[in-house]
Order: structure tokens, then C-alpha cells, then sequence
């Protein structure tokens, strides 16, 4: 039998308002009797994951990873969707809200911008609803859920083997991007903190934060610092679509041709560049972790098993000396195809 539950909420950026919305039930009931509703009754939970930006190499291959692991694990369980903020504080916070009225009971957010996306993952939690924040996790909100990497940890294991390896009195670019995001800005802390304060020899050319996330501006920053101060060592950048927007700015010009360029995330075709030798190192965000351990904690949620959930995932350090051991694991995951890692080593055969 359907449950009918009012809510009454104040959304973020909408005037007070009153909503009676059919829903699967109330926290309380959802706590005592969700298995015998999702066994026995047609309607399901509804579980939205709002997607920061599926423009994002890395975005999208989160949302895809929700997408199968729902298909494969919770599809009897909750209903699910993906909806896409394109990079856009107003929009993704709209979204939120948009959702709560809509009558979702567990939302998903990848957020933007942590701070910008504070107010309205707020509003929903206090309108009861269950929320969890992913990459990057806001981990401040009472209430509130996060499932996330320590991005810190990512920016300091790049970070410490630039310490290492960069050339001695190395020309250094840093770049990065998404102001306000708690992964880009710990990421630069940690390079910061880590790689700038003991490699004192070093010269750091320039130093951006793109406001705009796409790899024509991050293009056209490398092509700027290209004209302004001729040979780079180091590129040292807070995420693969940098790295690689760096690499394609310089890779046909032969005074480029020992640059070392760091990131993080672990983009499939970033693999297939440090194989090749064209990116120095990156760290593994395993996007099917998270995405399983974001459905898992949601129907933990649901089912009343959990209050809130709290959990992180592993930072891995990918370079030439272990990418080969990911490319299969990619292979195997479909991320990668086996025709794509035979072209790769062909090409090396081939120098």
C-alpha cells in the first residue's frame, strides 16, 4: 500500500513553501518496513545522483560507473536517475531542490562547488531527505552523508614524487581549476605544502586556477605559458584533462620533449599516455568504487541499516612502473578495450 508523506521545506534559493508530495513513505517508516515495500509493493524508492559535469572525462565516467552498478545491484530495490549540473553552481543547487519537491528520497551529489552547494544539501537533509556528497564529500553538514577519496592524500603522493624526480632547477607550471572545490584546492595545498616548500631550487614560471573547466581553456593557459616562457620541465597539474591539454599543446615540439607532467584521476587514456611516456604519473579515483560504495550507503540508508554513512576510497599512485597492472584492470572493467592497449604497444614496438 502507497504511503502518502507531506513535507514542508525552505529550499535554498526558492521562496518559502508548502508541498504534499506522494512518496514512498517517512524516514521512520522506511526504517522499520523497507524491505517488505520494495518486496511487496510497486512503488520503489527514488534515488537521484546529480553529476558535477558529464562534459568532465572523469564526471562521466563516474556517472556511467553509477549507471552499471545500479543496473547490476538495485534496480528492484529504487528507482534511479542522473541528471547533469554542466559545471554550474546555480544549476546543481536548482537541481537539489528541484529534487526534494520532486519527492526523491535519497540524493546523490557530486558538487560543483562544496561551499556553493552547502545551502541547498542543507535544505534537503532538513526536509528529510537522505544525502550524500561524493567527490568531492562535504563532510561538515549534520545529518548529511559522504562517500569520498582524500584528496589531500592524492595531491601529496603526486606531490612527493615530483619532489623526487623533477629535474634539479626545474621550470615549473602549476595549474588547476573548479575554484572552491575541496578536491582541486587540496590538491593544490598539497602540491604547495609539499612539493614548493622542499624543492626550493626550482623556478615556478606561473601558477593559474581556470575558472572555466575545459580543456580549450586549459589549452590555451599552457599555449599562454608556452609563448611567455619558453621550455617547461614540469607540469604540475590537479587533474588528467590538464595534464593531457599541456601535453597536446607541446607533444609535436622537441624542446618539450623530457617534460614531466603530473596529475590526478586516473583517466583511461591518461594510462594509456604513461605507457607511452607521455604523462609522468597519476592517482586512481576508482569511479566503480565509488560507485558502489555511494549505491551501497544509499540503500543502507534507505533500508534503515544506517543513520549516515562515512567512507573513503583508496589513493593509488600510478606510473610506468605499475600502469600495466591498471590498463588490464581497465580492460577488464570495459573502460578500456584490449585493441587500445595492442595499438599502445605496438607504437612503442615501433620506436
Amino acid at each position: 500500500m502507497k504511503k502518502i508523506m507531506k513535507k514542508v521545506l525552505a529550499v535554498g534559493l526558492v521562496l518559502a513553501m508548502t508541498f504534499s508530495l506522494a512518496a514512498c513513505g517517512s524516514s521512520s517508516d522506511k526504517s522499520s518496513d523497507a524491505s517488505s515495500e520494495t518486496a511487496g509493493d510497486n512503488e520503489k524508492y527514488k534515488v537521484l545522483f546529480v553529476c558535477r559535469n558529464r562534459a568532465d572525462v572523469f564526471a562521466a565516467r563516474l556517472a556511467n560507473s553509477f549507471q552499471d552498478y545500479y543496473e547490476g545491484n538495485y534496480s528492484d530495490k529504487f528507482t534511479f536517475d542522473i541528471q547533469d549540473a554542466q559545471a554550474d553552481n546555480d544549476k546543481e543547487n536548482q537541481i537539489i531542490d528541484q529534487a526534494v519537491v520532486a519527492g526523491y528520497d535519497c540524493i546523490i551529489v557530486q558538487p560543483n562547488d562544496s561551499e556553493s552547494q552547502t545551502p541547498s544539501v542543507k535544505a534537503a537533509v532538513e526536509a528529510g531527505v537522505k544525502v550524500i556528497t561524493t567527490n568531492a564529500g562535504i563532510r561538515d553538514i549534520e545529518g548529511a552523508s559522504w562517500v569520498d577519496a582524500d584528496p589531500y592524500e592524492q595531491g601529496k603522493v603526486i606531490a612527493e614524487l615530483a619532489v623526487k624526480d623533477a629535474p634539479q632547477n626545474a621550470r615549473v607550471v602549476i595549474m588547476s581549476c573548479n575554484p572552491g572545490n575541496l578536491h582541486t584546492e587540496s590538491r593544490l595545498s598539497a602540491f604547495h605544502d609539499i612539493f614548493v616548500k622542499e624543492r626550493t631550487d626550482v623556478d615556478i614560471l606561473a601558477e593559474k586556477i581556470c575558472t572555466q573547466s575545459d580543456s580549450a581553456t586549459f589549452m590555451q593557459t599552457m599555449e599562454d605559458w608556452v609563448q611567455a616562457y619558453g621550455k617547461i620541465d614540469v607540469c604540475l597539474t590537479i587533474g588528467d584533462d590538464l595534464a593531457k591539454a599541456c601535453y597536446e599543446v607541446v607533444k609535436n615540439d622537441a624542446t618539450y620533449a623530457e617534460t614531466q607532467y603530473y596529475a590526478v584521476d586516473a583517466n583511461p587514456d591518461a594510462l594509456l599516455r604513461i605507457k607511452l611516456g607521455n604523462q609522468t604519473a597519476t592517482v586512481m579515483q576508482d569511479t566503480a568504487e565509488l560507485a558502489q560504495k555511494n549505491l551501497d550507503g544509499a540503500w543502507k540508508l534507505l533500508s534503515g541499516e544506517e543513520d549516515t554513512v562515512e567512507d573513503t576510497i583508496e589513493t593509488i599512485l600510478i606510473t610506468a612502473d605499475n600502469v600495466d597492472k591498471y590498463i588490464e584492470y581497465y580492460i577488464e572493467q570495459g573502460a578500456l578495450t584490449q585493441k587500445e592497449y595492442d595499438e599502445v604497444l605496438a607504437e612503442i614496438g615501433a620506436k
